[in-house]
């Protein structure tokens, strides 16, 4: 079977003028500056929302249930996504790669029954988010959508790609149980498969897949996981059409779950899901640092122990990390 050709050379930065752009938006020495802008442009997201009515996407609820029910795929896309096709911007963790952006606009415009695309929670409400969360959402909304929108068809129904984050953001997190049992019915009594980061580690040291009849993971860098796209492809056609793919590996997860599918597979871009569970076990208020987990959105969580886990490593069945 072929797959499609995708480009494994990551693109350096363009020049002074990305590392500049970069250093704006993640450089410690524009944090003020960043946060007096991120609340002008919370002040005007009332305007903003007017003159570009948001779009239509669906309730995390509707969204779980359309992946347990009809065991559809799904693409999810944040704020990196969004910012990587409309400012083709490097992310923290991901280069910048035309192919991987054209790609993602692919995905975005896509009609296939069988895959549904998330938007995030922002898109669908800010009701019941925390005034940091609030303020967050105003402000990219504010920032992206207006260019963002272009790239969006117009009637197309979206889902919530807030599906895997569902607890630290909300006020009132007495639903955040339900929610991920909702969650772990997509794999209940079902083989697995994960695509992740090296670091990413998901449900070891919980019981977030004790209901799988098996586990098994295949391994990308934690970083510029593109480079990998055609072996990641080529050893996930290896497996059988039954299991469930899972893939927690940023913008990458969305090509892999959009191929796959077309492919005939169950795809979930699920990443964030297993951090989101570890906080919640912890009653966490803040984001924190996983001990041996990339934890992307927290201080610190970049630096990851090396594992020890010996079921953990059984589980691996390729490793292009």
């Amino acid at each position: 079977m072929a797959i499609n050709p995708f480009s494994n050379v990551v693109q350096p930065m363009a020049n002074k003028k990305i590392n500049y752009i970069m250093n704006i938006r993640y450089g410690k020495a524009f944090k003020i500056p960043r946060k007096i802008l991120k609340h002008l442009l919370s002040s005007l997201y009332p305007v903003v929302i007017k003159f570009f009515p948001l779009p239509k996407v669906k309730s995390i609820d509707e969204t779980l249930d359309k992946i347990s029910n009809d065991k559809v795929s799904i693409c999810r896309f944040g704020d990196g996504e969004f910012l990587y096709i409309i400012d083709k911007l490097n992310l923290p963790f991901q280069n910048y790669v035309p192919k991987l952006r054209e790609k993602m606009i692919e995905i975005l415009n896509s009609n296939n029954p069988n895959i549904i695309i998330g938007l995030p929670i922002g898109y669908y409400s800010l009701e019941n988010l925390k005034l940091e969360a609030k303020t967050t959402w105003r402000s990219q909304i504010s920032w992206i959508y207006p260019r963002l929108k272009k790239y969006l068809p117009e009637g197309k129904i979206f889902y919530n790609a807030s599906m895997t984050r569902l607890y630290i953001d909300y006020k009132d997190t007495s639903k955040s149980a339900g929610y991920f049992e909702k969650v772990m019915k997509i794999w209940e009594g079902r083989s697995v498969v994960l695509l992740e980061g090296d670091k990413s580690r998901l449900g070891v040291g919980n019981d977030l897949f004790v209901k799988t009849i098996k586990v098994e993971r295949i391994l990308a860098p934690a970083h510029n996981a593109y480079d990998k796209i055609n072996e990641l492809m080529k050893e996930a056609l290896k497996q059988p059409k039954e299991k469930l793919i899972l893939i927690a590996m940023g913008p990458t997860a969305k090509v892999l779950a959009y191929e796959l599918a077309l492919q005939g597979y169950q795809a979930v871009d699920i990443g964030n899901v297993d951090v989101e569970y570890e906080w919640y076990l912890r009653g966490a208020t803040s984001k924190t640092k996983i001990p041996g987990k990339y934890t992307s959105e927290a201080a610190g969580g970049r630096i990851v122990e090396v594992s020890n886990d010996e079921a953990y490593n059984a589980q691996i069945i390729k490793n292009l990390a």
